[in-house]
């Protein structure tokens, strides 16, 4: 019995770095904003069709929906939570109080329409990292501490414990699709690939005729009936499988890839998007991305001493192009200035000739609307632009850089919703009334 006790004991209260738990929970909190960003008026509109709400789960005893006004305002608290939770400030209120109402939001989301179980995995992560000691490490709250002297970043137990859970709420997801085949009267016709084979008809049927886009490969995999065959036996693998991942480390990240793998696979036959599971963010708990940064840091960090002498040669310095006339776009700029570790960024509206032409060099010609940064003859734009800049700002700002670990269609999400709206959000304006008259050596063409 000890010896059994001491395997699990040391399998899941292993001491890990609290970096790792930081990293996952900036990245499940990415993607819950991204979510809720990219749907938010879709989801304002759809709460005010009371005739379809059906409460589930734990708001069962709803009688009727709320008020959508009061909706609207909770999506705007869940939002500012969420922000709280990514940077980790205040994180032992923000934490909890963060995953307690996205459990609600989404849940009354599922309220409406159809019931999305893809979500359950990212709420149940979420519900965990808010609970526990995740803000240890790249967050505000870390950077606080150790100005005070209290930073610790030595791997514990504590930290441990919380990815072993994470790691079992989503093995056992899938162990439960599994056995929910076996229980059905499908059973065997899962397993031969045959229900399958059904079931992708059927969808690509009703979407042909509802005029959706149909899966990529249905047309060229349909008439082969043994490619089901070996779809079904994979997919009983995976699932009923998935316990092993628990037992040693190397299964774990193998049972991950082949996961991973399974979920493309069903996009690609059935046209199926489980995004939280295709990004591979859901198995980000079996390997060790805090390890992945440290590539990350030297593609972004700026290791010049904070004390260095400024750059004479402004035609070695990074060039940050922007758009000129949006208010957005130059409190960037502005901020940028201020925070410089040292004065090296010289600047240029997207809208001027010299930055028509450095976009042209890189064979470029379509109108930019993005914030573009040329580093090193490297042009970089959107979210890794922005990232690569706050690398080479003063701390606490290169702390965000970490965010390069996110897929880029996730980060460039959240960029493209904020560049879409910018104007009406923040206004225009006709020129950088602010840049003094020291500044504007810095500026090509100003």
């Amino acid at each position: 019995m000890n010896k059994l006790w001491n395997s699990i004991s040391n399998a899941w209260f292993k001491p890990v770095n609290p970096r790792r738990l930081a990293v996952i929970r900036i990245a499940t909190g990415l993607f819950c904003l991204w979510y809720i960003l990219s749907r938010f008026e879709m989801l304002q509109r759809m709460v005010k069709d009371s005739t379809a709400f059906e409460p589930i789960g734990i708001l069962a005893w709803m009688e009727q929906p709320l008020d959508s006004s009061i909706f609207w305002w909770l999506s705007v608290v869940l939002i500012v939570l969420n922000i709280c939770y990514i940077i980790g400030w205040k994180f032992r209120f923000t934490g909890p109080a963060f995953a307690i109402l996205a459990l609600l939001f989404f849940t009354y989301r599922n309220s409406w329409s159809m019931i999305y179980h893809n979500h359950n995995a990212l709420i149940l992560h979420i519900l965990i990292l808010g609970l526990v000691s995740s803000a240890n490490a790249y967050s505000i709250d870390a950077w606080l501490n150790h100005k005070k002297g209290k930073r610790d970043t030595t791997a514990h137990w504590r930290y441990g414990w919380p990815i072993m859970l994470i790691c079992a709420l989503t093995v056992g997801s899938y162990f439960l699709s599994g056995v929910a085949k076996i229980a059905g009267d499908l059973a065997w016709d899962w397993f031969t690939g045959s229900a399958m084979r059904s079931q992708i008809a059927v969808d690509t049927i009703r979407k042909s005729i509802l005029g959706a886009e149909t899966a990529p490969l249905f047309n060229t995999i349909y008439k082969h009936t043994w490619l089901f065959l070996g779809m079904g036996i994979f997919t009983f693998i995976v699932e009923l499988g998935a316990p092993l991942a628990l037992y040693k480390k190397r299964w774990g990240k193998l049972w991950a890839l082949l996961a991973f793998g399974m979920h493309w696979g069903i996009f690609f036959t059935m046209g199926i998007t489980f995004r939280y599971q295709m990004t591979g963010l859901i198995f980000l708990s079996f390997f060790a991305p805090e390890k992945w940064l440290t590539n990350a840091r030297d593609k972004i960090a700026n290791n010049a001493d904070d004390n260095a002498s400024p750059s004479t040669d402004l035609n070695s310095s990074p060039t940050l192009l922007f758009d000129g006339v949006c208010n957005l776009c130059n409190g960037w700029v502005g901020f940028v200035m201020r925070k410089e570790r040292k004065p090296e960024f010289r600047f240029a509206s997207l809208q001027s000739d010299v930055a028509k032409e450095m976009l042209n060099s890189f064979g470029i010609k379509n109108k930019m609307d993005s914030i573009v940064l040329i580093e090193n003859g490297v042009l970089y734009q959107k979210s890794e632009a922005v990232l690569r800049i706050l690398g080479k700002l003063k701390h606490p700002w290169p702390l965000l850089s970490v965010l390069i670990i996110v897929p880029g269609i996730i980060r460039d999400g959240v960029y493209n919703l904020i560049a879409r709206y910018r104007y009406s959000w923040f206004g225009k304006q006709q020129s950088c009334e602010w840049i003094g008259p020291a500044d504007k050596v810095r500026f090509i063409e100003l």
